[in-house]
């Protein structure tokens, strides 16, 4: 009996741990599924996010294009001499060749805003404006999410173009202009209210005067930088940035004026000239950026009549100088 009983409590022990392993393994293999179901889940929710991001960081892409594209070409239709109507319109029209989201987009007059950019700030203005903010939105459609109730996603996005001075040109003409002339580029943009004046040079403007850009007082000094087809020395002027110095002539000068006068004659008219600092209403040598100078009569003895334009300088693209002195170009600042 003893045998038999011992016998019995043994195949009792095995199959007990028998069982616990077999529960073992079906507790193991159910976690596995388990997991397996939970990877699967995550995959597929990963999956979804990443479409849908895909697709909505293609489409920012393309508002982003349209944002810039619609501020640039408003900003250029400003220094082309446009109001803010026209160059609203500009904007929308240029836009509507273009395609958001598989569809052209056509940009709303509200999305268009026109004004002045000073010191990092946009300020929307219909007086004097020198610069374009867009801020184009646009809604999507999901791709999966919106199978689970998120079927659409709203996209804005903005961008600033402003008329920036150069920082750095060459000069044409022998000629500097105070900056204290220019008023602030919020208070005039257009040609109408760039500085003019008549007679130059002259002792009663002590904000122009020539000059010799490296040194020197004399006229040679000056009409070295002269056509030398009217009788001046031909050389080119060196290249200066803001910042640098250049020298500052006063007198009347008789041989130059004479020289400017026959460029005058001959159909040279428009040049490109640095602007210097003022102090008070006198020149100091340092230079803050340049203007576009335009000759409107010269005669010998009388001097120059002139006035000054906003102008796109295209093949200059270092920002940074005077931008109320009118030679720039519109760029993106934003």
């Amino acid at each position: 009996m003893c045998r038999r009983d011992a016998a019995r409590r043994g195949i009792e022990v095995a199959t007990h741990i028998l069982g616990m392993k077999r529960s073992r393994k079906r507790e193991h293999g159910q976690a596995l599924v388990t997991m397996v179901l939970w990877l699967t889940g995550a995959f597929f929710a990963l999956t979804v996010v990443g479409i849908d991001l895909g697709h909505l960081g293609t489409s920012a892409t393309e508002l982003q294009t349209v944002a810039d594209i619609a501020a640039s070409a408003g900003a250029r239709n400003l220094l082309k001499g446009g109001s803010t109507n026209t160059a609203k319109t500009e904007a929308i029209s240029v836009v509507a060749k273009n395609k958001v989201d598989g569809q052209l987009f056509t940009m709303a007059a509200a999305d268009v805003h026109v004004g002045t950019y000073t010191n990092g700030v946009f300020n929307e203005t219909s007086i004097n404006p020198s610069a374009v903010r867009a801020t184009p939105s646009v809604t999507v459609n999901n791709v999966v999410a919106g199978l689970i109730g998120m079927r659409t996603a709203t996209i804005q996005k903005e961008a600033i173009a402003a008329f920036q001075g150069i920082s750095k040109a060459q000069p044409t003409l022998p000629v500097v202009l105070g900056e204290c002339l220019f008023p602030e580029i919020e208070d005039c943009f257009s040609d109408s209210c760039m500085p003019s004046d008549t007679a130059f040079p002259k002792d009663t403007e002590p904000r122009t005067a020539w000059t010799t850009f490296n040194g020197g007082n004399a006229t040679g000094d000056i009409t070295q930088w002269l056509s030398a087809a009217c009788g001046g020395g031909g050389k080119t002027p060196p290249t200066y940035a803001v910042g640098d110095t250049v020298s500052v002539v006063t007198g009347s000068h008789g041989s130059a004026i004479h020289d400017m006068v026959c460029m005058f004659n001959s159909g040279q008219r428009q040049y490109l000239i640095p602007i210097v600092k003022c102090n008070g209403n006198s020149l100091t040598t340092t230079v803050t950026g340049f203007a576009t100078f335009v000759m409107d009569s010269a005669q010998d003895n009388k001097g120059v009549d002139w006035h000054t334009i906003s102008m796109q300088i295209d093949d200059t693209p270092l920002a940074g100088g005077c931008a109320k002195c009118g030679s720039g170009k519109m760029a993106l600042v934003k």
